[in-house]
């Protein structure tokens, strides 16, 4: 099991996020551009400083649905949020199909794929802005699961009506 610790920048005019590993390196970092419709944003490695993977969000749509791409311009994942009484999240990629389940408004949900747990996101309340402890299963899968994990708080900080964040 991997974990990885996730901060979000506190008073940014763009969405900005830092991913720690155990020892408190930094890992990846994300950012959104400034000033786009898309909400674009980019993962990147940080030792390389190459970017991983992108997402954007569909313009018009009614409940949000993000594209995920990677370095490569392929797109890998479609995240889509949908109405239900209980918020809902589906994922379909090419690495699987995933759902999420838990306290989505708390930031604390487990990330499933096949029923199996694969990814859990805690929040944690004493912190400095918003901060995630992470841990994943399948170490393979980490970039991958970490994106999708950030596209999710996105989301679901949107449906909150907090996009200035």
């Amino acid at each position: 099991m991997k974990h990885f610790y996730m901060k979000q920048k506190v008073f940014s005019f763009r969405d900005r996020y830092k991913i720690f590993d155990e020892e408190q390196n930094v890992v990846f970092h994300c950012e959104g551009k400034l000033f786009s419709l898309s909400r674009k944003m980019k993962m990147i490695e940080d030792a390389t400083d190459q970017a991983i993977y992108h997402f954007r969000k569909r313009i018009i749509s009614f409940l949000p649905v993000y594209y995920l791409y990677d370095s490569t311009e392929k797109q890998v994942a479609v995240i889509k949020r949908r109405f239900s009484f209980r918020p809902k999240v589906e994922i379909e990629s090419d690495f699987g199909n995933y759902m999420i389940d838990g306290d989505y408004f708390g930031h604390n949900f487990t990330l499933f794929e096949d029923e199996k747990e694969v990814a859990s996101v805690t929040k944690k309340w004493v912190s400095w802005g918003d901060s995630y402890e992470i841990a994943i299963q399948n170490e393979s899968k980490s970039q991958f699961l970490v994106a999708l994990i950030i596209l999710i708080d996105r989301i679901f900080h949107e449906s909150k009506g907090n996009n200035s964040r």
